[in-house]
């Protein structure tokens, strides 16, 4: 009987520990999974917004009459200045602001004439759970890669077109349904902002007039002012990095210097703050990189310096 109590009890003990130990593997795993995941979740910064405008140096737009509102932006929020574009005409900057490299473009070339099968921040945010969206004002269907008919969509000006990995073609032809649902018109950045459905990387091409490439810089300056301050007041705004960035400057020739602005619109921007760290398009690539954690391209992003300086948290 003694023995028989003594058996009983060494598999009731075996029984308990067995049970602590199930729960002890299953919330370590739990646990685990949660770590390592890249959600945003408890994280400050969970959507990174970008609106690339065109064709003004900074000393064009600091300070000028014909900018009243994003020199108001600069008094209250952080301006980047010595922000640099890497590269003329529009498209070089616009590819290596999304993968890291001009990839030998050195012109406007169309989609279906040098199309890339290179990898982008598109790539890195997929591999890491993340949601993003190319929103191109006056796109007339989803992933477009020919000039609208009214002239004001410009692929040169949606750098994700360029990419195989984006359309699943060359430039031509039946698109990717991966494509039409990441890249789609600007009205739809409204509906999703509205719906809290706003991505976690937002890229955002004003139409060729809006971004001031065609209709002069006041008339981009009077879309930021009628853009910028409704995405201020969404509630997705308290956990947002907003830039405000232009393409290139003045200049010519791939290597030409092309000093331009770069404003950080966010709850976390140092207010009033001015850097003079030199950073460039691939400064930013990184900067987005950081703020996910979504390690780099290895290309010039992983050389680059994070504009850590602009923000009053720690990124990393």
């Amino acid at each position: 009987m003694k023995t028989a109590r003594v058996v009983a009890t060494t598999v009731a003990i075996l029984i308990v520990v067995g049970v602590i130990g199930y729960f002890f593997v299953m919330t370590s795993g739990s646990s685990l999974s949660t770590s390592s995941s890249h959600s945003t979740a408890g994280r400050p910064i969970r959507h990174v917004i970008i609106v690339l405008m065109e064709n003004e140096a900074y000393d064009q737009v600091v300070g000028s009459s014909s900018a009243p509102y994003e020199n108001l932006l600069i008094s209250r929020y952080a301006l980047a200045a010595n922000y640099n574009a890497v590269s003329h005409p529009s498209l070089p900057n616009y590819i290596g602001l999304v993968a890291g490299d001009t990839f030998g473009v050195t012109n406007d070339c169309q989609p279906s004439q040098c199309s890339l099968a290179d990898s982008t921040i598109a790539n890195l945010l997929d591999s890491h759970g993340l949601s993003w969206k190319e929103y191109a004002e006056s796109m007339p269907v989803n992933c477009s890669q020919s000039i609208s008919q009214d002239g004001l969509y410009a692929p040169r000006h949606n750098p994700f077109v360029y990419f195989s990995s984006v359309t699943n073609n060359t430039g031509s032809g039946v698109t990717s349904q991966y494509c039409k649902t990441h890249v789609v018109p600007f009205t739809q950045f409204w509906n999703d902002l509205q719906s809290s459905s706003l991505q976690n990387f937002a890229f955002i091409t004003p139409n060729i007039c809006h971004d001031g490439h065609d209709c002069g810089l006041s008339t981009g300056d009077s879309w930021l002012s009628t853009v910028i301050p409704r995405i201020i007041n969404s509630d997705a705004f308290s956990s947002t990095a907003l830039f405000v960035v232009y393409d290139e400057g003045s200049g010519s020739g791939a290597d030409s210097p092309s000093h331009v602005l770069c404003i950080l619109v966010s709850p976390f921007a140092k207010p009033g703050y001015s850097s003079n760290a030199q950073y460039s398009h691939y400064s930013l690539l990184a900067t987005v990189e950081t703020i996910f954690s979504l390690g780099n391209l290895g290309r010039n992003d992983s050389r680059a310096t994070t504009m850590s300086d602009l923000f009053t948290i720690n990124l990393s």
